[in-house]
């Protein structure tokens, strides 16, 4: 693969879908294999790959959808990992699998992996109807309450505002 800097848009694409063909066998496998450090590892490699190819679909397409993919396979390692560790219990203990029983999480995650691969070929060759650059949605600022707690709503004549229970006279 050439360096990073010199990778066309076609050759990022081509990664991506081959770091998640491979991820989701991958992930199969982490769901039935006793030996698990190898698999992990090349699992991990793959997510990192998606991660980077997400990444790079942002800056060449100037589209931020891309950066949620991105995300998606940083979470998608970190919950592999801790998954790996055994099933968390209430009181804090992990419990293992035992030996050819299917990890049903990563059973899950293999679905979910097809699902987002076919995400990110929807976000590839959908038209957007737009020119420019995709920005991500803005969300509505918090609501602000801006009256002062304790404080009555009302003022006097003069604008002076008065503590609740608190008299003129």
């Amino acid at each position: 693969m050439p360096a990073m800097g010199a990778l066309t848009e076609k050759e990022i694409f081509d990664q991506m879908n081959t770091s998640f063909r491979l991820a989701v066998e991958l992930c199969d496998d982490l769901a039935r294999l006793p030996l698990k450090g190898p698999t992990y590892h090349k699992f991990r490699t793959q997510l990192r790959l998606i991660e980077g190819c997400a990444k790079q679909a942002n800056c060449w397409r100037e589209d931020t959808r891309w950066l949620m993919i991105g995300q998606a396979m940083a979470a998608t390692h970190t919950k592999a990992g801790e998954w790996l560790r055994g099933i968390k219990m209430p009181d804090g203990t992990r419990v293992k699998l035992a030996a050819g029983t299917m990890h049903p999480a990563f059973v899950k995650l293999a679905e979910c992996l097809k699902g987002t691969h076919k995400l990110a070929e929807q976000i590839r060759t959908q038209a957007t109807g737009r020119v420019g650059m995709i920005l991500p949605e803005m969300l509505p600022a918090p609501h602000r309450d801006t009256k002062p707690v304790g404080w009555t709503p009302d003022m006097t004549a003069s604008g002076l505002i008065i503590p609740t229970g608190a008299s003129l006279h």
